[in-house]
């Protein structure tokens, strides 16, 4: 394994690689799927700062893979580490779509914005895993592609910040950077961020305008589905307040936030909107738009969050018992916006989905997820989970062929013969989806 000078700042080595570093365990192995361009393995060490530096030093899209993947990393005040990186994922979405004007070619846009702990590093288990699933991508594009049609390009984006500035003492100087952690994911939320996520957006509108098929997805996890959320918080409402007749969304075909560190009252303006009699008389049914999913026993958002927030209860004026819980709980905790249940998997099915439906009226989820499927803050890559996100994308892969996804129909979109009603179901078709680990 090849390791390379740069390190923590500080730090104290221990010959070859720990296995944890301030919780973040490398028990997901890096995929042997031919990427070429990532930097080589950093030595890991047990205590010591990270540098505020970048990991990698790729600019756009690297290859070799089934797919394409970039790397974009932000500083602790949200500026781009090296502009090269941005500018290289603008010119490869340039020359996707060169003349405005005109169609270009569709592709599926993936992005996944890291959390608390981790970073950009080349064997960070967040990166090995989302590239197991933009393999997992390409290669259900490919077998569902239409006859003579070319199947669509997967090019996957990984948003990597500071998520890990400091650790030692096992997992105890990384745990006590909570705080300074979600001020740093704040600045990066309004700083150059928005940046990347405008340019992905605009490429997708242009080819929908144009009557293309690309496809949206972007992922956040903890302190990086705070990013996704504060950065995106804008269209989110704008399309939560929509017609009546259905939800339009310009920002991106599907947002989902995992285990999100962010303020139940930022979440507010969308349940008045998805709540009010005008939006639940809709009888349109649309697959999700957005969905953050909680593990029930997420003891970092769950326990340490509203311990850190109990003075907003008494510094900040609020009106009823919503307003007062949503000041000092995180979004997936604030149990009047729960719309679903995921259970584990019982019998033969994969995972258990309370109401199981893909396509509803509502299609602004928030869902309560078992230990079984999400175990705790950091446990999102289990089997139960990873079936369902892969059969969230996969649908919205599948309808994003038969025309532009944003505009509401009177039915699910079908994937004829695979079952779309059910997403438990739909999950059977695709089968579990493993991860390498050591």
């Amino acid at each position: 394994m090849t390791v390379t000078s740069r390190g923590a700042v500080g730090a104290i080595e221990v010959g070859g690689f720990a296995a944890t570093v301030g919780g973040n365990a490398m028990d997901i192995l890096p995929p042997d799927d031919g990427l070429q361009g990532l930097a080589a393995f950093e030595r890991r060490h047990v205590a010591g700062i990270m540098p505020n530096a970048a990991h990698q030093a790729a600019h756009g899209f690297m290859t070799g893979a089934p797919y394409e993947l970039a790397i974009v990393e932000f500083d602790d005040q949200g500026r781009c580490y090296d502009r090269g990186q941005m500018d290289g994922v603008a010119k490869r979405l340039d020359a996707l779509a060169p003349d405005p004007a005109q169609p270009g070619q569709d592709a599926i846009l993936v992005v996944f914005v890291h959390g608390w702990q981790h970073d950009a590093r080349s064997d960070d288990q967040n990166l090995s895993a989302f590239r197991v699933l933009l393999s997992e991508t390409v290669d259900y594009e490919r077998t569902r592609a239409s006859a003579g049609v070319a199947a669509r390009p997967v090019l996957g984006v990984f948003v990597g910040w500071r998520g890990l500035s400091a650790f030692g003492l096992g997992g105890v100087i990384a745990d006590a950077t909570f705080w300074e952690r979600q001020a740093a994911g704040l600045r990066v939320a309004v700083g150059s961020v928005r940046e990347l996520f405008g340019r992905l957006r605009h490429y997708r509108n242009r080819q929908k305008k144009n009557l293309g098929n690309p496809l949206l997805v972007i992922v956040g996890h903890s302190f990086g589905g705070m990013i996704v959320f504060s950065a995106l918080a804008q269209s989110l409402i704008q399309a939560a307040s929509a017609p009546a007749t259905g939800v339009t969304p310009e920002f991106a075909d599907l947002v989902l936030l995992v285990n999100p560190a962010i303020e139940g009252a930022r979440y507010i303006p969308i349940y008045d909107l998805v709540t009010s009699p005008a939006f639940e008389a809709r009888t349109t049914r649309q697959l999700p738009v957005f969905i953050c999913a909680q593990a029930e026993n997420d003891q970092p958002v769950g326990t340490v969050f509203p311990l850190g927030s109990v003075g907003h209860a008494i510094t900040e004026a609020t009106i009823g018992d919503l307003e007062k819980w949503c000041v000092t709980h995180a979004l997936g905790f604030v149990p009047g916006f729960r719309t679903h249940a995921l259970a584990g998997p019982t019998g033969n099915e994969p995972f258990v989905l309370t109401p199981p439906d893909t396509a509803q009226a509502n299609p602004f989820w928030v869902v309560g997820a078992a230990k079984e499927v999400i175990d705790g803050h950091g446990g999102i890559w289990q089997t139960p989970f990873l079936q369902f996100i892969a059969s969230l994308v996969f649908q919205h892969v599948q309808a994003s062929k038969q025309g532009p996804s944003g505009a509401a129909t009177t039915e699910a979109p079908s994937a004829a013969p695979e079952p779309s009603g059910d997403l438990a179901e739909f999950a059977k078709s695709i089968g579990p989806i493993k991860m390498p680990r050591r």
